[in-house]
C-alpha cells in the first residue's frame, strides 16, 4: 500500500510543478498598446510602432479607439486578403469595443480597420508571433 500511495505523491508533485511552470510563462506575457499615444488611428505609424518588439505567445494588444465604426479591428490570417483589404472574407475576428485586448497566439495576424477606407489608406498592422 505505500508504493502506491507513493506513486500517487509523485504525480501530485508533479502536476504541481507544471502547473507552476505554465504560471511563469503567463507572468512572462506583455502588454503592448497598438499605437502607443496616437492609439489605434490613422495618425498611428504602426508599421514603425512594430519595430524592435519581439512579440511573444501570450501577449497581449491592447487597441484603444473611438467607437468609430471605421475603426473597428479585423484579425486576418491571410496575408493576400489583408493586402487587398479584403477583410470581409477573411476575418477570423473582429473587435468592436474601443478597448480591445487580444491574446497573441504563434504565427503571423495581421490586423486592420475592419471598413475599408482606413485600411486602404495603409492604416494596417502585421504582427509575427513567436
Amino acid at each position: 500500500m505505500a508504493v502506491g500511495m507513493h506513486k500517487i505523491l509523485v504525480i501530485g508533485i508533479g502536476i504541481f510543478v507544471s502547473c507552476l511552470l505554465l504560471q511563469c510563462e503567463q507572468v512572462d506575457a506583455k502588454e503592448y498598446i497598438v499605437g502607443d499615444e496616437k492609439r489605434w488611428s490613422p495618425d498611428a505609424n504602426l508599421t514603425q510602432w512594430t519595430e524592435g518588439k519581439k512579440f511573444k505567445a501570450g501577449d497581449v494588444l491592447v487597441f484603444k479607439y473611438s467607437k468609430d465604426p471605421f475603426l473597428m479591428v479585423a484579425a486576418v490570417r491571410d496575408k493576400y486578403l489583408f493586402e487587398k483589404c479584403d477583410l470581409y472574407a477573411g476575418a477570423i475576428n473582429i473587435y468592436r469595443s474601443g478597448n480591445d485586448h487580444v491574446v497573441l497566439e504563434k504565427g503571423t495576424t495581421y490586423f486592420a480597420p475592419y471598413l475599408t477606407p482606413y485600411c486602404e489608406n495603409g492604416m494596417k498592422l502585421t504582427i509575427d508571433v513567436e
